[in-house]
């Protein structure tokens, strides 16, 4: 009960000390904490230890934190801190250009949908009035070894889990790691990150998954980041710490992590639910018509739909991670 209160109470401070709530900020801090809940103070500490050699430690995880944590307990602050983290690859679009362009990278937090590789085999793209493109084979794992050859979520996370686990690599590039493995992680169980939607006429460079496709509330890809919003963040938590399965021997996991599944798993998701009947029909009229789509309104039964598997993709990603962290990464 400590615990669920302390979670509690830092989830509250986090929401107040944010502009807005969605699955690239406070979502990912869900992950986090999910994840951190179910791993021993000896492997906390292990990461709170790495963060700390963060280039930016200073400005962007000390200086940031809400002056209502300066006199937390030391559980409390490692939480945030490590939430943080999860959240900083996003962070890192804003700061400086110097920086910014060190740090920044645009292409790691999504994927082509026609990239396939191992449990991967469903492509990620709906088309809509156009061919199908041809699948693209992607690299194996073990031949992503820079920088330079990532342009991926799934290679970003070949190569940043690889230098996590190394602990010979250097302190400040294994901070960073850090945190893009918690992001990603993440990333990777948003469908929308998965793929994107095709068509002749609107969409023949793809809609951005779903940033082009305006609904009743904001674009499509925002009102999937956004659809814990409601509930808020706190309720999401308390369910899940409270939920009787809930325990490291039922959770904590020998198998061997595979993003390539995941990601496979979002774009079921993606085919299945996202890309409803009703918002096909209306871009293949607007289409038809030779006009701009209208805005769709996603109606109760679709948002429901959403929160719940938004929820579920969370909760696997906060599992997920401590698997990783628990059996991956010595």
């Amino acid at each position: 009960m400590k615990k669920l209160c302390c979670c509690l109470l830092l989830l509250i401070l986090i929401a107040a000390s944010q502009t807005a709530s969605a699955w690239d900020s406070v979502g990912h801090r869900l992950a986090t904490s999910i994840a951190l809940s179910l791993l021993g103070d000896e492997k906390k500490a292990q990461l709170l230890n790495i963060l700390r050699q963060h280039p930016r430690f200073q400005q962007d995880f000390i200086d940031a934190m809400p002056s209502t944590l300066a006199q937390a307990d030391d559980a409390t602050r490692l939480q945030w801190l490590l939430g943080q983290a999860s959240y900083w690859p996003d962070l890192a679009r804003r700061l400086p250009a110097q920086e910014r362009e060190e740090f920044n990278r645009p292409p790691w937090h999504f994927i082509d949908g026609a990239w396939l590789r191992d449990a991967a085999q469903t492509q990620g793209n709906v088309y809509l009035d156009i061919d199908s493109f041809a699948a693209i084979n992607g690299e194996p794992a073990a031949a992503i070894r820079s920088p330079a050859q990532i342009h991926n979520v799934m290679t970003a996370l070949d190569f940043n889990t690889r230098l996590l686990a190394n602990s010979e690599t250097s302190p400040a590039i294994r901070a960073v790691a850090l945190c893009w493995v918690l992001h990603l992680m993440a990333d990777i169980h948003q469908p929308l990150h998965a793929g994107s939607l095709y068509s002749e006429k609107l969409f023949p460079q793809g809609d951005r998954g779903g940033n082009g496709i305006a609904t009743d509330d904001g674009n499509l890809h925002a009102r999937w980041d956004r659809a814990l919003t409601g509930e808020g963040l706190a309720f999401h938590l308390q369910a899940f710490l409270q939920a009787p399965s809930v325990n490291r021997s039922s959770t904590i996991s020998p198998a061997k992590s595979d993003w390539s599944l995941w990601l496979n798993e979002s774009r079921e998701i993606l085919h299945r639910q996202v890309y409803s009947s009703a918002i096909r029909r209306e871009i293949t009229a607007a289409q038809i018509q030779d006009r701009r789509i209208n805005s769709i309104p996603l109606d109760s039964a679709y948002v429901q739909q959403m929160q719940s598997s938004a929820t579920r993709r969370i909760q696997l990603a906060g599992l997920r991670l401590a698997n990783w962290f628990t059996n991956e990464m010595p």
